[in-house]
């Protein structure tokens, strides 16, 4: 790991390569050691058991505002009702497109 630091001297400035003193190769070995134990420490504090989600998981299910009966059978009957209007234009637009190719395959056949 060499560095590069300018040496002044002359009219221009020089860039030579200097490697590493053992005081700052112990520095970034130091840095680097705190680096990755800050990260396990992260890693630790977002592991969380099996139990525990299973425990926030039904904590969520309570929490959860669940719907009537009532609501549920009218969201049903409008969910219903709206695939029925879709299906019912969908069958008209096949049926007219269908008609069509009809007569103009007649045409070219006579």
């Amino acid at each position: 790991m060499a560095k590069e630091r300018p040496q002044t001297g002359g009219l221009q400035e020089k860039k030579i390569k200097v490697e590493p003193t053992k005081e700052e190769i112990k520095q970034e070995q130091k840095a680097a050691k705190e680096k990755r134990a800050k990260k396990v420490k992260e890693r630790r504090k977002e592991r969380v058991g099996f139990i525990a989600r299973i425990r926030d998981m039904f904590g969520e299910l309570k929490k959860v505002r669940w719907p009537t009966l009532a609501h549920t059978i009218k969201q049903t009957g409008v969910v219903l009702g709206v695939v029925v209007v879709f299906a019912l234009i969908i069958f008209a637009i096949d049926s007219g497109l269908g008609q069509l190719f009809k007569i103009l395959t007649r045409g070219l056949s006579e």
